[in-house]
């Protein structure tokens, strides 16, 4: 059992293994499964696609593209994976559904060289892609292989890392912003810090498979270029926009923090470490009384990060004061209890959590990224094991 796991009471860790249990059942119940189809379609292409997002006060939904499938999928191949929780094999065959569609939208078509191995971005004929979403994918294919040890799994999972390095990144094995299928070209935005949470597909996939290629050929040029683009020292968080808009994006970095603790394991770099801290400390100032976090999902993304230093730095005896990053995470957790809808009136909403909001403000939208997050936030503070979207724990 982890150290922050170890510091709550047995109630706590009881609360939220249900919590994520409950979040499990909004993905699992609002899938298009053999059992519950959308609008009644037989046959539907989107067997095993989950949702992406609902709207209570309207009705509107609509379904996952390839890095919330991928999300979903580990979510509920991990609360599977808890003995004896209710519901436990129906979440893994819910993940074996997902794990379908997940890899229907994988690229393997030979007559285009240039795809070959990435991801289609919402369903089997989307022409184009983002890169980072893509990367996503990848963490759900190596997720699957570590926990079925299918080999399928794994050769989906260097396909893309092939690709990722080859066709979706620049020369310097920076990833693009998008990918257009159609003319085979990747297109760039302003380089930012959540570019570098891609490199995670590479560390995944070669602790997965026990080969170290990815981790030299793919996360460790991420990693170096990371050292100077994700550094917050000069942003002014006021100012900073999302996703391929900036440098730094505030308050959801897309796990390149993580990232950086990934390089530090596989390296046993201290720069990669001294990064991180600097992140992290420059994530905690942000923090508001409630225990929120700004930007979509971004209370979640900055308690997993605290929460993998924290675990490294007991495992690696690093001298670093980590009581104030255990308070700050363990207030965020609880917040974000906050943010889940337990009503149950509307199965589109129960479970789920709203999301897309500044600081968890808004309450107009169930969300798979915020359900997702929490879900492997929750599970590892309960004591159990949730690797994605985490350097420890491959």
């Amino acid at each position: 059992m982890s150290i922050v796991s170890e510091s709550l009471s047995d109630s706590q860790r009881a609360q939220f293994l249900e919590a994520a249990r409950v979040a499990g059942l909004w993905f699992a119940n609002n899938q298009n499964a053999p059992h519950q189809r959308w609008g009644g379609v037989d046959e539907s292409a989107d067997e095993g696609r989950f949702l992406y997002e609902y709207f209570p006060a309207t009705g509107q939904c609509r379904g996952t593209g390839v890095w919330s499938q991928a999300l979903a999928v580990a979510s509920l191949l991990c609360l599977g994976r808890v003995k004896g929780l209710e519901k436990a094999g129906t979440f893994t065959q819910h993940a074996e559904w997902g794990a379908g569609y997940l890899c229907s939208l994988q690229f393997l078509d030979n007559r285009y060289p240039k795809s070959y191995g990435a991801f289609r971005e919402h369903t089997p004929q989307t022409p184009w892609g983002s890169c980072r979403d893509a990367a996503t994918g990848c963490f759900g294919l190596a997720t699957l292989h570590k926990f079925t040890e299918k080999a399928d799994y794994l050769d989906r999972a260097n396909l893309f890392c092939q690709w990722y390095s080859r066709y979706g990144s620049d020369e310097g094995t920076w990833p693009y912003r998008f990918f257009d299928h159609e003319t085979a070209e990747g297109r760039e935005g302003i380089h930012g810090d959540w570019q570098a949470g891609g490199a995670l597909a590479y560390y995944y996939t070669a602790k997965t498979a026990g080969d170290d290629r990815w981790l030299n050929d793919g996360l460790k040029p991420v990693a170096e270029q990371l050292l100077t683009v994700g550094d917050p020292s000069e942003v002014d968080g006021r100012s900073a926009g999302w996703h391929g808009q900036s440098r730094i994006t505030v308050g959801n970095d897309d796990f390149a923090t993580i990232t950086a603790l990934a390089a530090f394991l596989a390296f046993d770099d201290h720069r990669y470490l001294d990064l991180a801290r600097k992140r992290i400390k420059w994530m905690m100032s942000l923090q508001a009384e409630s225990g929120a976090f700004p930007n979509y999902g971004g209370t979640f993304v900055t308690a997993l990060t605290l929460r993998d230093f924290v675990e490294i730095a007991r495992a690696k005896k690093l001298r670093d004061d980590t009581a104030p990053m255990v308070d700050a995470l363990l207030r965020a957790a609880r917040f974000g209890l906050s943010l889940q809808e337990i009503g149950h009136a509307d199965r589109r909403a129960y479970g789920g959590l709203y999301g897309q909001s500044n600081y968890g403000v808004g309450r107009d939208r169930i969300h798979n990224r915020s359900t997702n997050y929490a879900i492997h936030l929750w599970l590892r503070l309960a004591g159990y094991e949730a690797p994605c979207l985490s350097a420890v724990g491959w």
